[in-house]
């Protein structure tokens, strides 16, 4: 039971740390940066399909047929899956991460 509280404690006061050291990060301004900034390129491609996701959603849809509407979420879903890209960890995969941590430890 020692060492369960000595690793939780551990673990909690490192994921703190860790936290509070990569915002301390992001709000140190860049030294090698001149006083000119410019503004971040995006991908070409992106930019149009987040521009077609705007036109799908300013739509009157009410007016379209079911097959048509049906191809509108199709296209939103790939639209949405091609330029979020982000990894996510579900909380069910984090509790089993965190109890094999502790059944190896």
């Amino acid at each position: 039971m020692k060492k369960i509280s000595r690793f939780s404690l551990a673990f909690c006061l490192s994921l703190f740390f860790g936290m509070t050291a990569l915002q301390a990060n992001n709000t140190l301004p860049n030294p090698i940066t001149t006083s000119t900034t410019t503004a971040p390129t995006v991908d070409p491609k992106i930019q149009e399909m987040t521009q077609r996701l705007e036109q799908i959603q300013a739509m009157d849809k009410s007016q379209l047929t079911a097959k048509e509407r049906k191809a509108l979420r199709k296209e939103v879903r790939h639209i949405k899956k091609a330029v979020g890209g982000g990894v996510y960890i579900s909380a069910g995969v984090l509790i089993v991460a965190l109890i094999l941590l502790l059944i190896l430890t």
